[in-house]
């Protein structure tokens, strides 16, 4: 223990990147290093992670935010906690890439010296300005086909140079295709789909959103919106939410914060990608609440609709109020309402 603390004082002291990923993998229990094994496939870890090959399939499978910690920690003798977020829960440091330690208040993060050496060497084939594309260009799938759930890809493209500054050429598509693999997006002629929407279930919503202006965010908020876990906030959601949680505790439900949350997830997930009004009672049923399809209607007024081309029914309502969006008469009314604009807001 007196070493370790002495080369920890050393390190805090000179910066010198003095853990070897041995040293890191014997002091992990003998469940992790199994799980590591499982992981690499391969039962000497240290060896598997030192092939220049192996090391870069690794890294090119680390989720982008992963990626970008290990590699400022990389171009860094050590990394203090008040310097970055430290993923302390997963992701990096369970695969040995990292080691955080605590030397006095401090946490600090260091990675290996072998590995820190391959870093070098891998930098000089342009290895990370490749990883930052196929990155970005995978976020912003993701984003674009949980906001609009089907995409041109000329459009698509648009709103990656716009947003993210990459332009549309043949090997920013290939890196498109080679990642629509159908877990969160596949690609279908000359469309981008969300992963289990085909073209023939897409064409309503293309055909519903003609004449609309798309919801375009900054780059930060578009990729937020990629992340299934978020919503583009609103209070009446959120609040109904924390209704149905004291709701479900008050009858004596088995885990009433993850049932209440999961009636939120559904609903979002089922108003976002409606064409046309619908009754909602399977799925009270499902979680034994009395049927309120008023308050459904007014988060779905709030709800950023495909068929809306990413846009809320209120705010294109709005434009409408204003004199600045004139909907088609026989097309659909933009309250999602699923009836035609003359027999809905249109209506004299």
């Amino acid at each position: 223990m007196d070493q370790m603390v002495e080369r920890n004082r050393r390190l805090a002291r000179e910066g010198e990147p003095v853990f070897s990923l041995a040293g890191i993998l014997a002091q992990k229990t003998e469940a992790e290093r199994a799980e590591l094994s499982r992981l690499a496939g391969t039962e000497d870890l240290a060896a598997w992670l030192q092939d220049p090959d192996h090391f870069t399939m690794l890294l090119d499978a680390l989720p982008a935010a992963d990626f970008a910690l290990f590699s400022k920690a990389a171009e860094a003798p050590f990394l203090q906690e008040d310097q970055v977020f430290l993923p302390m829960h997963g992701g990096l440091i369970h695969f040995a890439l990292m080691q955080p330690y605590l030397y006095g208040d401090k946490i600090y993060l260091v990675i290996p010296t072998e590995l820190r050496a391959l870093w070098s060497d891998i930098k000089r084939t342009g290895f990370p300005e490749r990883k930052r594309r196929k990155d970005l260009i995978d976020s912003y799938a993701q984003a674009c086909v949980k906001l609009y759930g089907v995409l041109p890809l000329e459009e698509f493209f648009s709103i990656l140079k716009q947003r993210g500054g990459e332009s549309h050429t043949q090997e920013a598509e290939n890196l498109l295709s080679v990642q629509a693999d159908g877990t969160y997006y596949t690609i279908e002629g000359k469309l981008l789909l969300c992963a289990g929407l085909d073209a023939k279930e897409a064409a309503p919503y293309l055909s519903a959103r003609e004449g609309l202006p798309p919801y375009l965010p900054a780059h930060e908020k578009l990729l937020r919106l990629g992340d299934g876990d978020y919503y583009d906030v609103f209070h009446e959601l959120e609040l109904w939410r924390l209704e149905l949680e004291e709701e479900f505790r008050a009858k004596g439900k088995e885990s009433p914060d993850r049932m209440a949350m999961d009636f939120a997830d559904t609903l979002y997930a089922i108003l976002r990608t409606e064409l046309e009004d619908t009754e909602h009672g399977a799925l009270f049923e499902a979680f034994d609440l009395v049927p309120d399809e008023i308050r459904v209607r007014r988060i779905k007024n709030k709800t950023r609709l495909w068929c809306l081309y990413g846009n809320t029914p209120d705010e294109l309502l709005q434009l409408i109020q204003k004199g600045e969006l004139r909907p088609p008469v026989n097309g659909p009314c933009p309250c999602g309402s699923g009836r035609k604009y003359k027999k809905c807001h249109g209506a004299p």
